[in-house]
């Protein structure tokens, strides 16, 4: 802060200013008048050691602590854009991931002449905040309060050479985290789920099949492993007429050689129990927790989980619990015999029986109506419309309809980990949740489908991109202790937005508690309805380098 005069060439008078000085968004030195004390003159006249006092006072006002004064007679010429700054707390875990230095330090097999970070930050933190096309990411990179700047072909380019990079940058990735925050790969969780193209064109990539919500276009399927914190570990693709059963063997022996592990616990639902999944795990000194279905056991299975022997019931008798170790002989997968020892954790809750007995009520109507007029199920002669014989076409098994009545309500989990208790073994399959979820925000939140691109390597890469941002949304939701959800965070930071008001004095938008909490998460606030441009890259610097206060 400085005092300054002024004299204009016709002005008898000398005007008396505080200024501040400061550099516009192009880094360039300028000056902005903080107050107007009138006129010298004036003011000697009052106190001849003004100027003196005026200077010195100057000196000592700390910067930010002056008020912004805004002119409000200044006309509206300019467009200003709102610009965002959430992107900062991303941009601080994409440091932490180290994923610059990576990039920097690989190897491409074509020569490149663009800012091979600049533009993936720009497509992984477009991914995150405003899910669109890679095109309209790329016309967006002017939406930040630093704007990215780089060529649409640049864009297309690096894009083309992703497929380079997404297992080195994977395991890369997989360090870092365990580096950085502590990995604990001992539980581990599994699944698949697919993506649809807007294309009816198949090949050896896409493949036509019914996807998970029932459109039947060319697919691919994508694996993915998480740890126990929810943070991705590795992905893989296969082609979308894939068994989702059989992805699990080729995808774990392809971690095993990668990623070191050691021993791991996977836990998946019911699709993936099957004796060649589970002896291979078994072979490899590996445990699994998985779901059962009750109703596709054996008999002597079935009596057992529904014998009421050993079974725990709670006080307001709405859950029961019991478990029992079982051994089998089956076939692994060189098909030798083999005796595995399960531990079988059973439970049964009223919640799981109601559902069950509503899921059937139309099942139970058609079998009351039935019950009630067995001729309306008669054959008939289309042509002659004349009834062929009495013969009833539907027929009512009493027994096997009972014993499925009986079994509504059941849930079993297998695992080979014998000394966990059954407390336990619940709470680490319950994590699944984890992955599920983790599919549901690439899906509708980070819009990871339908998938419009054809070439494989651009699907490649389009992949490779939502794991980064998928990792980042997971580790930021981390920092919050799981308080708030991605899509909340996303939001929030989305919401981050100033807009330059006057001689590079920003106007912010008001902040959630959400972005509180974030700011609190990174000992950082910004907590004011204007700032200077200064207050805001020194905002920047301290969340991008992680500088503590």
């Amino acid at each position: 802060m400085y005092i300054r005069l002024s004299k204009g060439s016709t002005a008898k008078k000398t005007k008396v200013y505080l200024v501040e000085g400061y550099r516009d968004e192009n880094g360039k030195s300028k000056q902005r008048i903080i107050k107007k004390y009138g006129n010298l003159e004036d003011l000697e006249a009052k106190d001849p050691n003004i100027l003196e006092k005026l200077r010195a006072q100057a000196k000592e006002i700390p910067k930010n602590e002056v008020k912004i004064t805004l002119n409000l007679s200044d006309p509206n010429t300019e467009k200003e854009k709102d610009k965002n700054y959430g992107y900062f707390f991303l941009e601080n875990i994409y440091n932490e991931l180290d994923i610059s230095t990576f990039l920097k330090s690989f190897s491409f097999k074509k020569n490149h002449h663009y800012n091979i970070d600049e533009i993936m930050k720009m497509l992984v933190f477009g991914r995150i905040l405003k899910p669109e096309s890679k095109k309209k990411s790329f016309e967006g990179g002017d939406e930040y309060f630093t704007p990215f700047k780089c060529e649409l072909n640049s864009v297309d380019q690096l894009l083309a050479q992703m497929d380079e990079i997404k297992e080195d940058l994977q395991g890369h990735l997989n360090r870092k985290v365990s580096e950085t925050y502590g990995r604990d790969a001992t539980l581990v969780f599994y699944d698949v789920t697919n993506y649809y193209f807007e294309t009816d064109i198949e090949d050896e990539f896409k493949k036509k099949c019914v996807s998970k919500d029932k459109k039947t276009k060319p697919l691919i399927e994508m694996g993915l492993l998480i740890d126990e914190k929810g943070l991705p570990i590795t992905y893989q693709l296969f082609p979308g007429n894939a068994n989702e059963r059989g992805t699990l063997i080729p995808f774990l022996a392809d971690v095993r050689q990668k990623y070191k592990l050691g021993r791991i616990t996977l836990t998946a639902d019911k699709s993936f129990n099957s004796v060649k999944n589970l002896t291979n795990l078994l072979s490899k000194d590996d445990g699994y927790i998985v779901s059962q279905k009750v109703r596709n056991g054996s008999k002597k299975f079935i009596k057992e989980v529904l014998d009421e022997e050993d079974y725990v019931t709670n006080d307001s008798n709405i859950f029961k619990i019991k478990s029992f170790i079982r051994e089998r002989n089956v076939k692994n997968e060189f098909g030798s015999n083999e005796i595995i020892k399960e531990k079988c954790v059973c439970f049964w809750s009223k919640n799981n029986n109601d559902c069950e007995k509503k899921r059937r009520e139309k099942a139970e109507e058609k079998l009351e109506e039935y019950l009630n007029n067995p001729s309306k199920y008669t054959k008939v002669d289309k042509e002659t419309t004349e009834i062929e014989d009495k013969e009833v076409v539907l027929a009512f098994e009493k027994e096997k309809y009972e014993r499925e009545v009986s079994l509504d309500g059941y849930y079993v989990l297998v695992s080979s980990e014998l000394e966990m208790t059954n407390a336990e073994i619940i709470e680490k399959y319950r994590g699944l949740w984890k992955i599920e979820e983790s599919f549901r925000v690439i899906k509708p939140d980070l819009e990871g489908r339908p998938v419009d691109m054809t070439r494989e390597y651009y699907i490649e890469a389009h992949f490779l991109i939502y794991f980064i941002a998928l990792l980042i949304s997971r580790i930021l939701e981390m920092k919050l202790d799981y308080e708030y959800n991605i899509k909340s965070i996303r939001d929030s930071l989305k919401n981050a937005t100033c807009r330059k008001v006057e001689r590079s004095i920003y106007s912010l938008n008001k902040q959630d508690e959400v972005f509180r909490a974030i700011e609190k998460a990174f000992d950082v606030s910004l907590d004011f309805k204007h700032v200077r441009i200064e207050q805001l890259r020194e905002y920047k610097r301290k969340i991008i380098n992680n500088i503590i206060n």
